[in-house]
């Protein structure tokens, strides 16, 4: 910080006596700007800026959760939410299995049967055994 000090400072010492002893007006104010630019440019780059997150990543996490639970209430009534949620559970155990065929095993085991309050009930024993088949999985790496 001293040493950007010191740059500062020489580079903007020559135009001082100008910008005070100059005989024109307008020279006066030009080296007066000249001076205020360098001291603001080293200001500025000294200056920390604290991050601040775009809006975008947060509204784009809220729209994936919302177009989860949105899947989730349409899998109470139709067939083909149902078909995404378990092609979801099937993307876990291929991450879990790398095996495609051992992971579609695993996934026709588990049954999600019901429509309604019956099937948020079979999602969550279902979720639970997928959480406890992915703690197993890190356990014995």
């Amino acid at each position: 910080m001293k040493l950007r000090l010191n740059i500062a400072l020489i580079l903007t010492v020559p135009f001082v006596p100008v910008a005070i002893f100059a005989a024109s007006y307008l020279v006066r104010w030009i080296a007066v700007l000249i001076v205020g630019t360098i001291l603001l440019a080293f200001i500025l780059e000294e200056a920390e800026l604290p991050y601040i997150p775009k809006r975008g990543e947060q509204k784009r996490r809220r729209e994936d959760f919302e177009r989860l639970a949105d899947i989730i209430k349409m899998a109470k009534k139709g067939s083909v939410a149902k078909q995404i949620v378990l092609d979801s559970l099937l993307e876990i155990y291929e991450i879990v299995e790398e095996d495609r065929e051992k992971a579609k095993a695993r996934v026709e085991n588990l049954k999600i049967t019901g429509s309604g309050n019956k099937f948020l009930e079979d999602l969550e024993k279902v979720l639970e055994i997928v959480e406890a088949d992915v703690n197993e999985s890190r356990g014995s790496l």
